[in-house]
């Protein structure tokens, strides 16, 4: 067993710091059947006698930090929590299965909340063909935690890693960007209901619907490269397909896919309707390379699958760093984002 003696504090380390530190705590040696572990957004099994490979993943969203009663409703909840797994299983090009949920929750919450969050977690999980399996109940003391851990599986030859991106990709993402952030905002400003027009904003934050089919389909047809799902903000998922593929990428500002509510209420408010869209986060749309050659296909394929065409909004670049062309320039972009452990 490996341990040393450090007085840091979680803190200090932050959130990528505390993955590292757990990466270097185990085993370096993985089994046969592990495919892939730690650093993309499912570990992949492979199991003797089946021909396709197992995903695995999981996430968990704690009261306070992720959600609070103000910004989700408990149906929403249910539904947000189930959709942030199938997200993941969508970026790897795979097919969601079997559910697991373990829920912390206080004594003296109503029967009424696990009622509706039930509700809205069955409402997607019937949507997508998704089976709940098994848990675990617990007492929270304080807060609503709730872990989902989504079982998916994918031929192997359809697996799509963030590692494969190539200098010279196109870089694609599968819908607008920053609705979530301002939906977001909505609520947190006491925007409930939202101002006529807004709904779908609200809606993009509280019921996010990943592009599962898309996924599945560039999985299968090989087009993709690298894939990830935008969680934490383009900026910094970006940042994980690159440091998984030693790229850098080039975003071009003013092809970012935009709604036109999105920006109206970004000009009403005096925010920057850019920022949300780089660093708001929880779009859960697909960002993924492919080939310049494939434009066509890329287009042909997605319209087809989703009715809208997928956006282009970059390169994948030899030059560390992920930099963004304005206007004014190329600039080098931070990964902005909710960041774990960076008081």
């Amino acid at each position: 067993m490996k341990a040393t003696a450090n007085n840091k504090t979680l803190d200090d380390f932050g959130e990528a710091g505390i993955i590292q530190l757990i990466q270097g705590n185990v085993s370096q040696k993985l089994p046969p059947y592990v495919k892939k572990g730690i650093g993309d957004d499912c570990a992949v099994l492979a199991e003797a006698g089946w021909d396709k490979t197992l995903l695995v993943t999981t996430d968990t969203m704690i009261e306070g930090i992720h959600f609070t009663d103000q910004t989700l409703s408990p149906e929403a909840l249910g539904w947000k929590a189930l959709a942030v797994n199938i997200s993941d299983i969508a970026a790897m090009g795979g097919t969601p299965r079997t559910a697991f949920l373990s829920i912390g929750i206080k004594p003296e919450t109503e029967v009424s909340f696990l009622e509706s969050f039930m509700a809205g977690f069955n409402t997607l999980a019937e949507k997508t063909g998704i089976a709940l399996a098994g848990g675990d109940t617990v007492e929270s003391p304080t807060s609503a935690i709730i872990t989902i851990t989504l079982l998916g599986d994918c031929l192997p030859e359809h697996v799509v890693y963030r590692s494969g991106a190539r200098v010279g990709d196109d870089l694609w993402v599968t819908g607008p960007l920053g609705d979530a952030a301002a939906g977001l905002f909505l609520l947190q400003n006491k925007q409930a209901p939202p101002p006529s027009g807004y709904e779908s904003l609200v809606r993009a934050h509280q019921e996010p619907m990943p592009p599962l089919d898309v996924g599945k389909a560039l999985g299968e047809s090989g087009l993709a490269h690298a894939m990830i799902d935008i969680s934490d903000g383009i900026a910094k998922d970006l940042g994980h397909i690159c440091e998984q593929s030693g790229t850098g990428a080039l975003l071009q500002a003013t092809s970012i896919p935009m709604s036109d509510k999105l920006q109206r209420l970004a000009a009403e408010v005096e925010k920057s309707p850019l920022d949300w869209a780089l660093h708001g986060g929880e779009d859960y749309e697909l960002l993924f390379t492919a080939s310049s050659a494939d434009e066509e296909k890329i287009v042909t394929l997605t319209s087809k699958i989703s009715g809208t065409p997928v956006a282009k909004i970059g390169t994948i670049i030899h030059e560390d760093g992920i930099w963004l062309e304005t206007e004014k320039g190329k600039e080098r972009l931070g990964s902005g984002g909710y960041v774990h452990f960076s008081s």
